[in-house]
């Protein structure tokens, strides 16, 4: 019962550092953002040191600075529904490289805090490498360790559907982006 009270508070406090983050002094000024979808596989393990292994769909939503800085700083919310079990949702802060934003080669790193609503709750902290590729191929490693002893390792494979479409830089000779962010 405890858990399902923190987690609305999670999601509000995501999504009032999205709005802050999306308000700007500036017409002219542009934000960049993500919107992604993966699959992959977790290694689950539980307070009672048992593990599984569970197939993952994380979805991920997020704002940020200017495509055109070099570096990236933003705040995203993450759902992850994992099969047969249930679902975690997290907020957190990234910083990425501007290759990364633009769909090209580059990183971005995770970091931030989950709540799960599952196997008895958990609450903790997740941190996670992504590595993109051209036309928003996505690939992540992720790390969570709660405060119920439990810890989560996953890795995933996707497509940030924003990085491949709007903020899409590369591949220009295949298909142009008439009308890129910036």
């Amino acid at each position: 019962a405890r858990l399902m009270r923190r987690a609305p508070s999670l999601l509000v406090s995501a999504a009032v550092a999205l709005a802050a983050l999306s308000t700007s002094g500036s017409a002219r000024a542009d934000v960049s953002s993500w919107l992604s979808v993966q699959l992959g596989v977790a290694q689950l393990e539980w307070r009672d040191r048992s593990r599984h292994s569970r197939m993952l769909m994380p979805f991920d939503v997020g704002v940020g600075t200017p495509p055109s800085l070099p570096v990236m700083v933003g705040v995203g919310a993450r759902l992850v529904p994992y099969f047969s079990e249930g679902f975690d949702y997290a907020a957190y802060v990234r910083l990425a490289s501007q290759g990364y934003v633009t769909g090209r080669w580059g990183a971005a790193i995770d970091g931030g805090a989950y709540t799960r609503a599952f196997g008895g709750g958990s609450s903790g902290w997740l941190g996670t490498l992504n590595l993109g590729g051209p036309w928003g191929i996505i690939a992540s490693g992720t790390y969570e360790t709660g405060n119920t002893s439990a810890k989560t390792m996953s890795v995933t494979l996707g497509i940030d559907l924003l990085r491949l479409t709007v903020y899409r830089l590369s591949g220009e000779q295949q298909w142009p982006n008439v009308n890129p962010a910036w």
